[in-house]
C-alpha cells in the first residue's frame, strides 16, 4: 500500500493496473467503489493509510485494504495466508464476510490458512482441510461434515466448546477417543486414509 494515498487512491490504482486496459474508466470506478463498500471501508475511503509519521485508518480496514488490491485484479483464486491475524474477533468476521461476497460474486476462488477461528467464521467456509501433526491431513471435506466425522470415530464435544478448537484439541491428541484407550493423534492420518 501507499501510506500516503487515500483507501480509494490506492484500490483505484490497483484496479488501473490490474484490469484490462480496454475496461472504461467509469467502469472501473464504479468496480472499485463496489469493493471498497463489500470491504466495508466507504466511511475511510478518502482518508490515507497512514504510517509511523501520519495517523491513518486501523490495523483492520488495513488487511481489507490489502485484500481490496488483490481482488481489483478479478483474481480466479486467492490464496490468504491468516488474514485475520492481528485482528479481534467482530474484525475476523467482517474481513471474511467480504471474502465470501467476493466468492459468490465475482466466482472467486478463495483459499485461506485461518487459526483459532471463532464457530460463525468457520462456517462461512464450504469446505475446510484440517491438518494434524506434521502437517498431515485428517480431514478434507465439507465444513459442515467435520463434526459428524470426529463424532462418529468417537470424539464428543464437550458442552459450550468452539468446534473449530475442538478440532485443533483432537489434532493435538489432548482428548480421549471414547472406546480407544490407546489412541495416539497419528491415528488420525490412519483413520483418514481409511
Amino acid at each position: 500500500m501507499f501510506r500516503k494515498l487515500t483507501v480509494f487512491e490506492n484500490i483505484s490504482f490497483a484496479a488501473a493496473c490490474k484490469l484490462p486496459a480496454a475496461v472504461p474508466s467509469r467502469t472501473r470506478t464504479l468496480f472499485v467503489q463496489a469493493l471498497i463498500d463489500i470491504l466495508g471501508l466507504t466511511h475511510v475511503q478518502h482518508k490515507i493509510i497512514g504510517d509511523e509519521t501520519s495517523r491513518g485508518i486501523s490495523g483492520g480496514q488495513r488487511k481489507r485494504v490489502n485484500v481490496g488490491l488483490e481482488v481489483a485484479g478479478l483474481p480466479s483464486c486467492l490464496f490468504l495466508d491468516e488474514p485475520t491475524s492481528g485482528l479481534d474477533s467482530t474484525s475476523s468476521r467482517e474481513l471474511l464476510e467480504a471474502l465470501q461476497s467476493f466468492s459468490h460474486s465475482l466466482g472467486t476462488n478463495m483459499v485461506a490458512v485461518i487459526h483459532q477461528p471463532r464457530y460463525e467464521v468457520f462456517q462461512m467456509f464450504d469446505d475446510v482441510l484440517l491438518l494434524g501433526k506434521g502437517g498431515r491431513t485428517i480431514y478434507l471435506g465439507p465444513q459442515t461434515e467435520a463434526l459428524p466425522y470426529f463424532e462418529q470415530l468417537g470424539f464428543d464435544l464437550p458442552e459450550f466448546c468452539n468446534p473449530p478448537d475442538f478440532f485443533m484439541d483432537i489434532a493435538a491428541g489432548l482428548l480421549p477417543r471414547k472406546g480407544h484407550t490407546n489412541f495416539q493423534s497419528d491415528d488420525l492420518f490412519e483413520l483418514w486414509v481409511r
